[in-house]
């Protein structure tokens, strides 16, 4: 589009302007807290679901924000047990919710408040969130387009945890900080359940089921929780071995939360976006 979406703010539609749908949506009998910020125009506009990360201090609204102004809808939620959403926190329930949150764009009461079109859906996640992104996407042979964004690959993570019990106190102590904003779960709790998924969650193993879909990978150069080295370069090194991907690899000068690339991260995405959405 012929618009700056990064600095400029768009002339409203009055007519559709944009708005912010808060609200919550219920899986497995617990409340999860949702906002979508739609953008403006009549629509139906394609639809991005931003899952955040592990526990979630860093949303990434910015980008959402940036997004919307450059026309597309924009949800973003909390997974159960985490920032007042009801329920137990667990990867496991991360990965179901971020089922349901499809599932829930897809209905009529979503795509008519939200002006969703419901063919233009795009999965886009940081650290767990492009965790929980890759692996939602391998299920839904629907959806073509998915960014990872400084994204964590527990599984890998976990096999080097796996036996060694000096690692894996030395891991519920690096992750012990995080709790805060959970519920129902422990750093113990949240150790254990990696490793005993640990042949499961290994996203090397779900290149395969990637191919022929649009791709973006960003990594952060200075970044030392998901290092490139054992997070980012592994799966894209499987994915270009399929010719037939359309994959965009990009490694920042950024640590992991992206700190001094907030707008560069915003170039990118939206550039990616571009490159194949017209």
């Amino acid at each position: 589009m012929n618009f700056d979406a990064i600095s400029k703010d768009p002339v409203m539609d009055k007519e559709y302007p944009p708005i912010t749908q808060t609200f919550t949506f219920n899986v497995k009998g617990d409340d999860l807290i949702v906002m979508v910020y739609v953008a403006q125009g009549k629509g139906p506009h394609p639809t991005v679901i931003l899952y955040h990360g592990f526990p979630g201090y860093e949303k990434n609204f910015d980008l959402a924000q940036t997004l919307r102004r450059a026309g597309y809808n924009v949800m973003v939620f909390h997974y159960r047990g985490c920032w007042g959403s009801t329920g137990t926190y667990s990867i496991n329930n991360v990965l179901e919710d971020a089922e349901a949150a499809i599932d829930l764009l897809k209905t009529d009461a979503c795509r008519t408040a939200c002006r969703v079109d419901p063919d233009k859906i795009i999965l886009m996640g940081y650290s767990l969130g492009g965790f929980t992104a890759l692996i939602t996407l391998a299920n839904h042979p629907e959806i073509k387009s998915m960014a990872f964004l400084v994204g964590y690959n527990f599984g890998r993570y976990a096999k080097g945890l796996a036996g060694d019990e000096k690692k894996i106190r030395e891991a519920e102590e690096f992750w012990s900080g995080s709790f805060a904003p959970l519920r129902g779960t422990s750093k113990e709790e949240f150790v254990a359940e990696l490793i005993a998924n640990k042949d499961k969650w290994d996203l090397v193993d779900y290149a395969e089921k990637l191919s022929g879909k649009n791709l973006l990978f960003v990594g952060g150069a200075y970044d030392t929780c998901a290092d490139v080295q054992n997070h980012h370069n592994p799966i894209v090194e499987v994915l270009k071995k399929n010719n037939d991907n359309n994959l965009t690899d990009v490694i920042l000068e950024t640590d992991h939360d992206c700190s001094n690339m907030r707008i560069g991260l915003c170039e990118q995405v939206l550039a990616w976006l571009g490159s194949w959405d017209g």
